[in-house]
């Protein structure tokens, strides 16, 4: 249960039950009069004003039906957490409940906190406030008659919670325990992607839970998943998951990520040739989707050179082409395809040999036909502008291909998505930066104005007015008030005197300005 001390610090928000609030609204309406409406509002302001957050509440009036739903889902977690002993196991045969009452309240609370379930936040809320989540990661250790039947319903509520809810991820912190389940049933291939399939949602945008994972061995556990499953199509896609999310920055609350040395601990056990097994069995079933599974872990593993080389020697780019080849149009296993060409693109030799093994032609070939996936364009331009980069003779192989032609396709066909509008800026001044030769043909393409119009964008007006400036046009950079939109003039260095920080120089008055900024004790921060 979080402590109070969290809480008082403002690391929790305040809460109420639901129960209080109601009671509040309940006593508007019966001791002040007030009609129902009116009493839920004056129970809001009342909470608020008390620095409370409401969002984890039904704040509709409150009826007979919506008591009889919360107290049967507080039933089920009330019996769930009837079976945990005071030390946090759960032994089925110390409990005084039947296999089939806890499977039954197991499923209450999943269907009640399901996306198509109507107040399921306020059902999620209440797993924290009432501590029940953590009822529900001690069920990870039952045992007992019947427990794997249990354990796996278990695993697969909360994997629908935390896929659902960023709060109930940061309060999971059973990953240690999830580790030593995959070691238990590594061999029960229905728990094992279970439990994977927990991991790579509890993991998802949470930065310190792939920290604890990574620290209680969780790669070698994948790992381990991946050689005992070769042939199973949900474990190997789930580990594909895993591996990708694992190795993924996309918590963008912290300022660190753990995602590059993820990567590289993967690598060191092995992971390359294992992925690009799980990859040529795909292919061979069919399995489009564990393809594309396969190919998005394996382009976060490219996160060096040395890594990335070790992808080539393995034959990685020519299984890419053939796939891409083969299902091409597939607009899912277009975009990973094209998006293991973007990242290995970060090695010179390699870029030019995919300029010139026949996967330029078969990836513009994908953006022609897929131009209206943003995934498709904005790792097509992003590869394209890595392939041009300090490559003259690559950007001659992208214009003998047409590659021109599809850059500036899908930037019109994507003229509001800003990261495609980036990535294909940057193309053209990569294009045009060492070959001056091209510049006729890319204003006849219509260059100017895709260049102006992504120009509009914060996101893209760096590189749009690199690549104005680098065509020979006359340029300007110009900013809008967030607030108003009026234009505001861009200061350019030199322009104005500097007005310098002197919070440096020399006093002589230092000591009436410290008396004269002091404060009292008690207004004063204590340790």
């Amino acid at each position: 249960v979080p402590p109070v001390s969290a809480i008082m610090s403002g690391l929790l928000p305040a809460r109420v039950s639901q129960e209080a609030f109601d009671e509040v609204v309940k006593e508007n309406m019966e001791d002040f009069e007030m009609a129902p409406d009116e009493a839920v509002q004056d129970a809001i302001k009342q909470f608020k004003s008390q620095g409370v957050t409401l969002d984890n509440l039904d704040l509709s009036v409150p009826t007979d039906e919506a008591r009889a739903a919360r107290s049967a889902f507080l039933d089920s977690t009330s019996l769930l957490d009837s079976c945990v002993s005071s030390d946090g196991s759960v032994d089925l045969s110390k409990s005084n409940h039947t296999k089939d009452a806890i499977l039954a309240a197991l499923k209450l609370v999943s269907e009640y906190c399901a996306p198509e379930f109507e107040n399921c936040k306020i059902y999620r809320s209440l797993l924290v406030t009432n501590a029940a989540i953590y009822t529900l990661m001690n069920f990870l250790g039952v045992e007992g008659e019947g427990s794997d039947e249990i354990l796996l319903a278990n695993i697969r509520t909360l994997r629908i919670l935390t896929k659902e809810s960023m709060e109930l991820r940061d309060a999971f912190i059973a990953h240690e325990r999830v580790n030593k389940l995959l070691s238990k049933h590594l061999d029960n291939e229905e728990l094992t992607g279970a439990l994977l399939a927990l991991i790579k949602v509890s993991c998802k945008n949470v930065e310190n839970n792939k920290g604890y994972f990574m620290k209680s061995g969780g790669a070698k556990k994948v790992m381990a998943a991946v050689a005992a499953h070769p042939e199973s199509a949900v474990v190997l896609g789930e580990a594909c998951f895993c591996i990708n999310t694992l190795c993924k920055f996309d918590d963008f609350r912290k300022e660190m990520s753990s995602a590059h040395e993820n990567a590289k601990e993967f690598n060191l056990l092995g992971i390359v040739p294992a992925l690009l097994k799980v990859t040529d069995f795909s292919i061979a079933i069919e399995h489009t989707k564990l393809a594309v599974a396969a190919m998005n872990a394996t382009r976060v593993l490219a996160v060096n050179d040395e890594i990335v080389q070790s992808l080539v020697a393995c034959g990685l780019l020519d299984r890419t082409q053939s796939s891409l080849a083969k299902h091409i149009h597939d607009p899912q296993l277009a975009a990973a395809a094209i998006g293991v060409y973007r990242n290995v693109c970060g090695n010179d030799e390699i870029k030019s040999t995919l300029c010139t093994n026949g996967s330029l032609e078969v990836m513009l070939e994908a953006m022609r036909k897929h131009t209206g996936s943003p995934m498709v364009a904005e790792h097509g331009c992003g590869t394209l502008a890595a392939m041009a980069l300090r490559k003259p003779e690559n950007v001659t192989h992208i214009f003998t291909c047409d590659g021109a032609a599809a850059l500036l396709l899908a930037m019109r066909h994507h003229p509001k998505n800003v990261t495609v509008q980036r990535q294909g800026c940057l193309a053209v001044r990569n294009i045009i930066a060492r070959n001056p030769e091209f510049k006729e043909a890319l204003l006849e393409l219509g260059v100017e104005k895709i260049l102006k119009d992504a120009g509009q964008f914060q996101g893209a007006v760096d590189e749009a007015y690199a690549g104005l400036r680098d065509l020979g046009f006359e340029a300007s950079v110009t900013k809008f008030d967030a607030d108003t939109g009026a234009v505001v003039k861009t200061q350019m260095f030199g322009e104005s005197k500097a007005n310098f920080n002197k919070s440096n120089l020399a006093s002589n008055d230092i000591d009436a300005r410290v008396d004269e900024n002091a404060k009292p004790a008690n207004e004063c921060v204590r340790f």
